[in-house]
C-alpha cells in the first residue's frame, strides 16, 4: 500500500512539477524580454541613423544657410537668370573666355535646360530655389521607388550622401537627371519613353552621351535612332527661342571653362594634372580611358542574348563612361551613382555606404592629392561594383523588405 501510495503522491506530483517548470520558462522570457537584446539595440541604432538623423542633418543645413544669409540655389541662379532671358529672347551665355567665367556663376548648360526651368522662372529667386530643392527631394525618392528599391533604410542612406544633400542646397540639377536615368533604364524595353527621356538627359547634360552607345550596344535602334533625333530637335528648337545666341561661341566656351576649373573637381583631367601631365596629356587620358569603357559597353552589350545580367552591366559601363570622359566631375555629379547601385543592389548592403566617404573633402577638390584621389576612388568603386554580380552580407540583409513608409518624414 506504500509503494502504491508513493506511486500515486508521484502521479500527483508531475502536473506540479511541469507548471514549475512552464513558471520558470515564462519568467526567463519574461527577463530576456524586457532586457534590450543586440537585435534591438541594432534596430534602434538603424531608425535612428536612417530614418531620423537624414532629414535632421537636411533641416539643419537648410536653416544654417538662411541663418548665415547664405540661402539655397547657388548653382541654380545663373540657371534661373537664363530662363528668364529667354522670355526676352536675349543671348544666355557670358562671353567665351576667363575673365567671364571666374565667379562661376555663368550658364553654361545648353539652351534646352533653361527651357525646362522656365516655369519657376516666374517666381521670385528665392523661392524658385526652395521650389526646386523641393523637387529635387522627390525626384530622388522617385528615382529609388522607380528601380524597385524597397528597403527604407537605402532611402536613409542616400539622403545622408554629401553630394544629394549638396545638390538639394546649391540647386544643380543631378537629382532631375538621375531619375531620368532611372525611368530611362525600367522602360529600356519602351522607345515611347525610353527615347524621349534619353533625349531630355542628354540635351539638358551632354556628359551623359554614352548613354546612347548603350542602347545600341543593346541592339535597341529605334530608341537610339529616335533618342538622337528628338535631342537635336529639342537643342536646335531651345536655340532658335534665342535667336541662336552663343552658338558658334559655345565650343570655346565649354573647353575655356574646363581649362579653368578641371583641376579642381574629381575628373580623370583633374587625376592626369596631378600627376604632372600637361592639359592636353590629360585630357587624352581621359578620352583614352572613358573609350575604354565604352569598346565594354560594345562588348558586354553584344552578350545580351546569352548573359541576362549584360544589359545592367552595360549600362553601368556606360555611367563610367560619362564620368571617364567628363573633363569636370563636381561633387554633386556623384548623385547619379544612385541610379547603378540600386539597379545593382535593391537592399542595404556596403556599397550604398561608399559615398559617405564625400563627407571628408565637402566642396572642390582644389587640386589637392587627396581630395581627388578620394573622389575618382568613391565613384570608380560604386561603379565597378555595380558592374559585378550583386552580392550582400546577410547581416544587414536582415529586415531589407521592410516599408519604405518606417522612413518617415523623408518619404512626405
Amino acid at each position: 500500500m506504500q509503494n502504491q501510495g508513493g506511486a500515486d503522491i508521484a502521479v500527483i506530483d508531475q502536473p506540479s512539477r511541469a507548471t514549475a517548470i512552464l513558471r520558470g520558462l515564462e519568467r526567463r522570457r519574461s527577463t530576456q524580454t524586457s532586457a534590450p537584446s543586440r537585435s534591438g539595440f541594432a534596430l534602434a541604432a538603424e531608425k535612428f541613423l536612417l530614418g531620423f538623423l537624414p532629414p535632421a542633418l537636411l533641416l539643419v543645413f537648410v536653416a544654417a544657410r538662411y541663418w548665415v544669409g547664405v540661402h539655397l540655389g547657388f548653382d541654380y541662379r545663373p540657371l534661373w537668370e537664363a530662363s528668364r532671358h529667354l522670355f526676352h529672347g536675349a543671348s544666355v551665355y557670358p562671353a567665351p573666355h576667363a575673365a567671364a567665367l571666374q565667379d562661376e556663376q555663368q550658364f553654361v548648360y545648353p539652351p534646352l535646360a533653361a527651357v525646362l526651368a522656365a516655369p519657376l522662372a516666374v517666381f521670385p529667386f528665392g523661392v524658385a530655389a526652395a521650389l526646386l530643392a523641393i523637387v529635387e527631394l522627390v525626384a530622388t525618392v522617385a528615382t529609388l521607388s522607380a528601380l524597385g528599391v524597397r528597403d527604407w533604410r537605402c532611402y536613409g542612406v542616400t539622403f545622408l550622401w554629401f553630394p544629394v544633400i549638396q545638390n538639394l542646397l546649391i540647386g544643380s540639377i543631378t537629382s532631375l537627371l538621375a531619375l531620368g536615368l532611372a525611368v530611362a533604364w525600367r522602360y529600356r524595353n519602351d522607345r515611347r519613353v525610353a527615347a524621349p527621356v534619353s533625349a531630355v538627359v542628354i540635351a539638358t547634360k551632354v556628359f551623359l552621351w554614352p548613354m546612347l552607345f548603350w542602347l545600341a550596344a543593346t541592339r535597341r535602334w529605334r530608341t537610339v535612332a529616335w533618342a538622337l533625333a528628338l535631342a537635336l530637335v529639342g537643342v536646335a528648337v531651345s536655340w532658335a527661342a534665342i535667336g541662336f545666341a552663343g552658338l558658334s561661341s559655345y565650343p570655346r566656351l565649354l573647353d575655356e571653362l574646363s581649362r579653368l576649373e578641371a583641376g579642381k573637381s574629381y575628373s580623370t583631367v583633374a587625376l592626369g594634372l596631378l600627376l604632372g601631365l600637361s592639359t592636353g596629356a590629360a585630357r587624352a587620358l581621359a578620352i583614352a580611358a572613358g573609350a575604354a569603357a565604352l569598346v565594354g559597353v560594345v562588348l558586354v552589350g553584344r552578350r545580351q542574348r546569352e548573359d541576362q545580367d549584360a544589359d545592367r552591366r552595360a549600362f553601368v559601363l556606360a555611367i563610367a563612361a560619362a564620368f571617364l570622359f567628363s573633363p569636370i566631375v563636381w561633387t554633386h555629379y556623384l548623385a547619379l551613382l544612385v541610379v547603378p547601385i540600386a539597379i545593382s543592389r535593391r537592399t542595404l548592403t556596403p556599397l550604398w555606404f561608399v559615398p559617405l566617404a564625400m563627407w571628408a573633402t565637402t566642396g572642390q577638390s582644389d587640386g589637392q592629392a587627396w581630395r581627388v584621389v578620394l573622389g575618382i576612388a568613391v565613384w570608380s568603386v560604386v561603379l565597378a561594383g555595380a558592374v559585378r554580380a550583386p552580392r550582400q552580407l546577410a547581416a544587414i540583409r536582415t529586415r531589407a523588405e521592410q516599408p519604405i513608409a518606417a522612413l518617415g518624414p523623408i518619404c512626405r
